[in-house]
């Protein structure tokens, strides 16, 4: 007994300092720059304000970085290092801002966390303010009984958490139920109805459910099971933010599925909530995909000179990807640092080639330009 009491407390103080560590909180201090183009002040000011963040992070937590990293051309690629940092800001203040000259600077004082930010009700409010509030879809392929439960727990669950929900009843509505249950199949098809119903996020759900038979000495019960299963979309790049799947058996009467359906749906709500976050919380960090659409290019030589534009005179944008040119328009994916927004305040009316940069439409990281004739 002695022997296994010896092995337990030592099991203990060799896992204390991870215990004590993984929700661990520091307070910093940091300063952040950002340029003013044209003018835009409040622009610069919140690109400040990230910068200061994504500083304040990269001081409290520290990063790991990779050999590669260190020696590739002597330097340290700081935009690769940022990557790697698992904090989040809890909250922040504002200690002092001004503008010298073209330079905008502010100085926080923030709050920085490590560990699961699920519980983390402050943080995971200001996370959401700042990607601009985007809105959640909850679409569930089936219409059993079943199904209106799941949905129904994990939309109490998101909303509990301070999230913006778009009903999905109108897209039931809408379109026809084999569609539905094809989209999980489809992510790019899946894009384009949260695109049309005005969501930036979708959540595609299945449930399954099971009542089967055991015994208790001479009592017949049943194992009633539900499985929830969801892939999260970004509505604007098509591409997949997470999967996941939750399993609850309760034993009971035949058929009483609810109380399973409901705890299932809670476990995956929060494990599907905590991966949208650290996606967001890495995007507000580091960089964020930008799908750019741009047309009425004359030539594939003026679509070169145009990317060249982008990487040497627009701030924050980290990398380039040509998706497709085809008859004058070009798709581009970005690695941008910052929001779409202040991309576009950046584009703007500036001047390429002789010809001006038009806005034509705009979402949370989707962007299609023009350029004047």
């Amino acid at each position: 007994m002695k022997r296994y009491i010896v092995i337990l407390t030592m099991c203990f103080f060799f896992t204390m300092p991870a215990f004590f560590t993984a929700h661990a909180q520091k307070i910093v201090q940091a300063q952040g720059t950002a340029s003013v183009q044209k003018d835009f002040v409040a622009i610069a000011r919140d690109r400040a304000i990230a910068d200061a963040q994504r500083l304040a992070v990269e001081q409290a937590v520290g990063v790991m970085i990779s050999n590669e990293t260190l020696v590739e051309n002597y330097q340290v690629i700081s935009d690769k290092i940022l990557q790697q940092s698992n904090g989040y800001i809890q909250s922040y203040e504002i200690l002092s801002d001004q503008r010298q000259g073209d330079i905008y600077k502010v100085t926080i004082q923030a709050v920085v966390n490590t560990g699961q930010i699920r519980n983390d009700l402050e943080a995971i409010r200001l996370i959401i303010a700042r990607k601009s509030k985007p809105r959640l879809m909850i679409l569930f392929d089936g219409r059993d009984q079943e199904d209106s439960i799941a949905e129904a727990g994990m939309t109490k669950y998101f909303l509990l958490k301070g999230f913006k929900l778009v009903d999905s009843g109108t897209v039931k509505k809408n379109l026809e139920h084999d569609r539905i249950m094809s989209l999980a199949r489809d992510p790019q098809g899946a894009a384009k109805v949260g695109q049309r119903f005005g969501a930036e996020v979708i959540l595609l759900c299945s449930v399954e459910t099971s009542s089967n038979p055991f015994r208790v000495g001479d009592v017949q019960m049943y194992s009633n099971r539900a499985t929830i299963s969801a892939k999260v979309v970004n509505v604007d790049t098509g591409s997949i933010i997470t999967t996941g799947s939750e399993t609850k058996r309760i034993p009971g009467i035949q058929g009483l599925i609810q109380p399973a359906t409901e705890q299932s749906a809670e476990l995956l709500a929060g494990t599907l909530m905590n991966d949208i976050l650290n996606q967001w919380s890495s995007e507000l960090m580091n960089t964020v995909e930008v799908k750019l659409f741009a047309s009425q290019f004359h030539s594939f030589d003026e679509l070169s000179s145009f990317k060249m534009f982008l990487t040497n005179e627009v701030r924050g944008i980290k990398d380039i990807r040509l998706r497709s040119y085809v008859q004058g328009r070009a798709e581009m994916e970005l690695d941008f640092q910052g929001d779409t927004q202040s991309l576009a305040h950046d584009l703007e009316g500036r001047n390429v080639g002789g010809r001006s940069i038009t806005i034509s439409e705009i979402s949370q990281n989707r962007l299609e330009i023009g350029l004047s004739p």
